[in-house]
């Protein structure tokens, strides 16, 4: 009580994790509006026949595989789809250790297997035979999962020593692996839906 005169209350400043929460809750909120928005607006049956010049540049379709490309395409989307998973399953891990957990072993053993994964994957997809128009694919695809591998090492390594300058490394070769494989998806599966 302060004499002569009243008490004023203050509210308090939320703190960083609400502020955190209330900008994703915002941000989802905004995101379901918008395609909510977009599914919900009229769609054109026919486009009329004078209305040929389209104001926004369409991209231009990729050329069909051949049938060498086909097969290893083919091939390599057996690698593809378990690489995409553990991709998934190394961020989920990094992302529970930072924000739940920090436990080091039990990000250790969730880290153990993706890392010998990403090594036999790079192995397997450089042992493929490409035919020579998508040698660079094969390259590209190559160096992804060998960044994969390696943001893997940091992750193991951080696990050890406790540096946490590895995790941002690791964070950094992980994009960058997505990005590449991201890259090849739309020489190979254009289609593909892209989780990251």
């Amino acid at each position: 009580m302060i004499l002569g005169g009243c008490a004023i209350q203050t509210i308090g400043m939320p703190g960083a994790r609400s502020l955190l929460l209330g900008g994703v809750v915002v941000a989802l909120a905004a995101i379901t509006g918008a395609a909510w928005l977009h599914e919900a607006r009229p769609r054109s049956v026919a486009q009329p026949a004078t209305h040929t010049g389209s104001t926004r540049a369409e991209k231009p379709q990729p050329p069909a595989l051949t049938a060498d490309e086909e097969r290893f395409a083919t091939t390599l989307w057996a690698v593809h789809r378990e690489a995409t998973r553990s991709a998934v399953a190394m961020s989920f891990a990094g992302i529970t250790y930072q924000a739940e957990d920090r436990d080091a072993r039990a990000l250790a053993r969730k880290i153990e297997p993706l890392a010998k994964f990403f090594h036999d994957a790079e192995m397997q997809v450089r042992a493929m035979s490409a035919p020579p128009s998508l040698s660079k694919t094969q390259v590209q695809y190559v160096g992804a999962m060998a960044l994969y591998a390696s943001a893997a090492t940091e992750m193991l390594k951080f696990t050890e020593d406790g540096d946490s300058q590895r995790l941002q490394v690791a964070h950094g070769l992980d994009l960058k692996a997505s990005e590449d494989m991201l890259r090849v998806g739309e020489v190979l599966w254009p289609g593909q839906y892209k989780p990251h």
